[in-house]
């Protein structure tokens, strides 16, 4: 486990001195252009503003209107505010009380039946483990694989020793249901 953090580390450390090396590489010049590309290359300047109309002064019994001058279209300019418009309170109101609760249902009582139905049940389990672990055990001595055909036989006598306890569980559990043991 801490090789694998060391791993992503160390991959880390690579990848941000290959993007500072990248980053900080010089970069060549250019080469300069020929004197003849660069005299066609620079656009001519571009022609100085029209200067607006100079305003006359003009007596104010001879001033005519002006005319309107003509519309430009502006663009829609959006403005947020920056600080929320206090609030007003509201007034409180008031709720109903609360409902009570349904009564929970008692647990039903965990019978010797019930109880033997769940170890029965259990034992299944634990004995298809058994057999899916025996598998697993050949195929991984059939592969050569020394290291989890010793994992899985440790496993398998674990779950063995689980399976007898629980087959002893259930022949005391039907003996007490039926007063006879299951033959198996």
């Amino acid at each position: 486990m801490r090789i694998r953090y060391r791993l992503i580390l160390t991959g880390a450390g690579v990848l941000a001195v290959a993007l500072g090396a990248v980053e900080f590489w010089p970069q060549p010049e250019p080469e300069p252009l020929p004197a003849a590309l660069l005299a066609m290359a620079v656009p001519p300047p571009p022609p100085p503003p029209a200067q607006p109309p100079r305003m006359v002064p003009v007596k104010a019994h001879t001033v005519a209107p002006p005319a309107p001058a003509p519309r430009q279209e502006t663009p829609q300019v959006t403005v947020a505010r920056m600080a929320p418009e206090p609030m007003v309170p509201e007034p409180e109101v008031s709720f109903p009380p609360p409902e009570d609760n349904d009564d929970i249902e008692p647990e039903l009582p965990q019978t010797a039946q019930w109880e033997l139905e769940k170890t029965a049940r259990l034992a299944a389990l634990v004995e298809r483990d058994v057999v899916r672990l025996a598998r697993e055990r050949e195929a991984a001595a059939a592969q050569g694989d020394v290291r989890r055909g010793e994992q899985l036989d440790v496993l398998l006598q674990r779950n063995l020793e689980q399976l007898r306890e629980l087959h002893d569980e259930v022949r005391r559990l039907a003996t007490v249901v039926n007063g006879v043991a299951p033959t198996e």
